[in-house]
């Protein structure tokens, strides 16, 4: 699979998301990451849809049929009665130009803003049976959320240990451990758990953070990891961890500062890399579910389908439905106003909570890798949903 063109709006957000991703460093004008504890959907009555590009709906057509496959799998029961209807009408339709797209989502679907709210339960009633307190004196509302950007990496491997090759990636071994990164790592109690070998440690943690990554084998075969399981510790920041060392400045954390330090003291490597507690284990895909060559495919989203470079996103699930497609419009940094694009809701992601926290999956690859890397804004969003029905009822 290669990437599709980044549009250039995604190039102009010069906040550098893994810069804060690895860090979680803030600065005053920076796109804020706030946690919802509910949601509300204003209906955009009347209101025409903002300009999108033609490219745009014409890519995010087929990605919004694979949700329609998924909503009749048996693994989507639930969404299947609510999709059904606007699904058939959308196979039957051969859309040749954008104009047939936009007009199928503007006449099929109705349109909601998304609204976060903090300071009240979910269900609107306070914990714990309190009934004297049934909302917080005031819910503060934000309709603007933090997005950011992930990709798919593409590493070389071999599948037996011989030089360069000599960093283990693990399968998930059984029972599956607790103990931390570090004391996996100095006990040897992974020995015969190693799935793969890579080059650079620093690469296999990325791939760590990535949670999947196409693999070139050096027999000229391709496969792909995914995310299998994980130790149960909470992941740490190893660019927040330099900083506290005094070994970088906090304006500079990046992922490519990290990694200069990292050569420049490979004998802290590892005593970087266990200040993160957190270990993942993958499981390998068939050769069908990884396609073969250097492209193909994306990976498999939590919705069941394969990813859309530049038009799959990750949402959290407990206030935006899986499957639906979304307008997302960037509003900060003020210099980087973006278009309005369209995206399908096909993933999750362990760091995704809130009903306006967006990751969008930006490809394979290096070039995938700097645009993710160049991500880090605040948007608006809005939910298409089939006509007539409640978002509610969709979650």
């Amino acid at each position: 699979m290669t990437r599709t063109a980044a549009p250039k709006a995604w190039h102009a957000l010069a906040a550098v998301w893994l810069a804060c991703g690895l860090a979680a460093c803030q600065f005053p004008s920076a796109p804020v990451d706030r946690t919802s504890t509910s949601v509300r959907f204003d209906r955009e009555e009347g209101e025409p849809l903002p300009p999108i590009a033609d490219r745009d709906w014409l890519a995010a057509w087929p990605a919004w049929l694979s949700s329609c496959q998924a909503f009749a799998s048996a693994l989507n029961r639930k969404q299947t009665a609510p999709w059904q209807s606007v699904c058939n009408a959308a196979r039957r339709l051969q859309p040749n130009t954008a104009g047939q797209v936009r007009d199928f989502f503007s006449q099929r679907m109705d349109r909601y803003r998304v609204v976060a709210l903090e300071g009240e339960s979910p269900l609107g009633v306070a914990p714990f049976g309190n009934t004297a307190a049934v909302r917080s004196a005031v819910a503060r509302e934000h309709e603007s959320g933090l997005v950011t950007g992930y990709f798919e990496p593409v590493l070389e491997a071999s599948r037996e240990r011989m030089e360069p090759f000599v960093v283990p990636l693990y399968r998930v071994p059984v029972p599956l451990p607790t103990a931390t990164r570090a004391e996996l790592e100095a006990s040897g109690r992974l020995q015969g758990q190693e799935l793969l070998w890579v080059r650079d440690p620093l690469e296999a943690f990325m791939l760590e953070v990535q949670g999947s990554g196409r693999v070139h084998l050096t027999d000229g075969s391709f496969v792909r990891l995914a995310y299998g399981a994980n130790n149960g510790h909470a992941y740490r920041s190893i660019g927040r961890w330099l900083v506290e060392q005094g070994e970088l400045q906090p304006q500079t954390v990046s992922l490519q500062s990290i990694v200069e330090w990292a050569h420049a003291h490979p004998q802290r490597v590892r005593e970087l890399l266990d200040q993160n507690p957190r270990m993942v284990f993958f499981r390998e895909l068939a050769l069908s579910e990884a396609s073969a060559g250097p492209v193909g495919t994306g990976p498999v989203g939590t919705l069941g389908v394969a990813l859309t470079p530049d038009i799959s996103v990750a949402v959290d699930p407990r206030y935006l439905p899986l499957g639906a497609p979304l307008l997302i419009q960037v509003i900060a940094p003020a210099n980087a106003q973006g278009p309005t694009r369209i995206a399908i809701a096909q993933d999750t992601g362990g760091a995704i909570h809130g009903a306006l926290r967006i990751d969008w999956f930006m490809g394979q690859g290096p070039e995938a890798a700097k645009v993710a890397g160049n991500l880090r804004a605040q948007a608006t969003v809005q939910l298409f949903v089939p006509r007539g029905v409640a978002p509610e009822d969709l979650l």
